[in-house]
């Protein structure tokens, strides 16, 4: 067999290795789902993941989704990513959220140098956290570099090893203006127990505090960086990775909220207004909250298929179309929290009490949005590239 015919034999090899492990964490996912459902009373009431829960889910591949193949990832399609955090936040949003930053934050592999990543990522199994803001100042003193800082919103860092955060690299010569993910031991961190809220409760988005942390220059990463690796998943941008993976913990949240509805409609309930069933007005509220939902949910996968699709080709991802991603995934943030609105509405005045699935699903989901990918402000640089005009909107679409 020729060297060429022999690469490309193992390349398929591996791609159908690939594919078989994707579908065994589905599976396996699948077989922990009941696991999140009864730790969700104590999800909220702890404010973390039980430390059981996150070794379930880890056990699962799930934080090897989006890790390079050579490093023991598998380099999974972002449809299938999407399936699997929708399926987990669909019973808990907090367990999605963490499972979509521990598995999203993995994605850095590719982008820092083969070696560092080789460090931070030699467990494939560790999920891990990132928090992009550079509120971080990253001196050189001779040669030694060392990260200080202070980071709100830094969700999983209570189940992560590795953290990436952004900041500035400050020289001699200046400053230079292009932000970078510093990856440092968790251990090297404070965390601050900052995060009391009432929606997403269980993520521990904590702040963190670096004060003269070590940073190694393998350890770190620019957005526009080249990755290293050469699979399908490494010729998409990087945000058509990050969004999609986060957008997915909405849909979830959204589809469990609906599915929860469907079941009272179903098996019925007590209340005063009467069955859910014999309400026409609510159950055509239903349908249309279903259809929405799932309109959104395929037209967000319609775009990261388009784009799939040209990256497996070899083909650049043009910024029309890393926009159209971006703009399907903030519609599909606000399609996620109206549909969770109208579920709780139709929950009457149960879904008022602590404990309800549909109040804590519109916690989650209300919290959810308030994340910096998701904000309207993004929509009119992003419309004039739907439209055609030249330029770029970095980060989000280089």
């Amino acid at each position: 067999m020729k060297p060429a015919d022999r690469m490309q034999k193992n390349g398929r090899l591996m791609a159908g290795s690939m594919a078989s492990d994707t579908a065994q964490t589905k599976r396996a996912v699948d077989g922990v789902l009941h696991l999140v459902q009864a730790a969700a009373d104590e999800i909220e009431r702890s404010r973390r993941l039980p430390d059981a829960l996150v070794t379930a889910l880890r056990d699962t591949g799930i934080n090897r989704l989006l890790m390079p193949a050579a490093l023991g990832g598998q380099e999974a399609p972002m449809t299938d990513v999407i399936d699997i955090m929708e399926r987990i936040a669909a019973i808990d949003g907090s367990a999605g959220w963490c499972a979509a930053i521990g598995a999203g934050s993995n994605v850095f592999a590719g982008y820092m140098s083969a070696t560092g990543a080789g460090t931070v990522f030699a467990d494939p199994d560790q999920g891990n956290a990132t928090m992009f803001a550079p509120l971080g100042r990253v001196v050189n003193d001779r040669g030694r570099f060392t990260l200080s800082g202070r980071w709100p919103f830094t969700s999983n860092c209570l189940h992560s090893a590795w953290v990436g955060l952004g900041a500035l690299f400050h020289e001699a010569d200046g400053v230079d203006p292009v932000p970078r993910i510093v990856f440092v031991p968790m251990a090297d961190l404070t965390i601050e127990d900052t995060w009391d809220v009432v929606g997403l409760r269980g993520t521990g988005s904590h702040h963190v505090v670096a004060a003269e942390v070590p940073v190694y220059l393998d350890r770190c990463a620019r957005f526009a960086d080249r990755p290293w690796p050469n699979g399908t998943l490494w010729r998409l941008p990087v945000y058509t990775t990050l969004l999609p993976t986060l957008v997915a913990v909405l849909l979830g949240i959204a589809r469990g909220a609906i599915d929860e509805v469907s079941r009272q409609a179903r098996e019925g309930r007590t209340a005063r207004r009467g069955q859910l069933a014999d309400a026409p007005v609510s159950m055509a509220e239903l349908a249309v909250a279903d259809t929405r939902l799932r309109a959104a949910s395929a037209g967000l996968r319609a775009a990261v298929g388009e784009a799939h699709a040209h990256a497996e080709r070899g083909e650049p991802i043009s910024r029309q179309l890393q926009a159209r991603i971006c703009l399907a995934g903030m519609h599909a943030c606000d399609t996620s929290v109206e549909v969770t609105s109208t579920a709780h509405h139709l929950g009457g005045g149960a879904a008022a009490y602590r404990g309800s699935r549909l109040l804590r699903a519109l916690g989650d989901v209300q919290a959810a949005r308030q994340h910096l990918l998701f904000s309207h402000h993004h929509l009119s640089e992003l419309g004039k590239l739907v439209a055609g005009l030249d330029g770029a909107y970095p980060p989000y679409v280089i």
